[in-house]
């Protein structure tokens, strides 16, 4: 049995360490920006509701979500007088509804347009988003 000497060079064995290093951050990177963070639900599932009054007669914005999602927004109880009357709120319902369906998110209401009808359903959206926050 003969001895045998192995030579290493140090610069390759930092070399080596930095790259497993970057690799080893690269995966931690990933795994906190694309795995949810947080599985708890964010809703009680359910439909709440919130009312406003239009032409002397309340009016309901419902809200429908799971638990961790809006599914539905919508006007309920609303009669052919009110909609005379105020006819932008259904279009600008489905308007708002859309926006937060697709985003999932509540806060867009802070950048929709701003005008009496849309200052209206977004205060009564939130409303009912708020009782169905855990």
């Amino acid at each position: 049995m003969s001895t045998k000497i192995v030579v290493v060079k140090l610069k390759d064995v930092i070399k080596k360490i930095l790259l497993a290093l970057i690799g080893v951050a690269i995966l931690g990177m990933i795994i906190y920006f694309f795995i949810p963070k947080n599985s708890k639900s964010v809703y009680n599932p359910g439909t709440y509701s919130s009312e406003i009054i239009l032409h002397s007669k309340p009016v309901s914005v419902e809200v429908t979500v799971s638990k961790d999602e809006i599914l539905d927004i919508s006007l309920v109880n609303l009669q052919e007088t009110q909609e005379v009357f105020y006819p932008l709120f259904e279009r600008s319902i489905n308007d708002i509804s859309n926006k937060i369906l697709q985003t999932q998110d509540e806060n867009i209401l802070n950048t929709v347009t701003s005008s009496p009808t849309n200052d209206i359903l977004s205060k009564a959206i939130y409303q009912a988003i708020s009782k169905a926050k855990k």
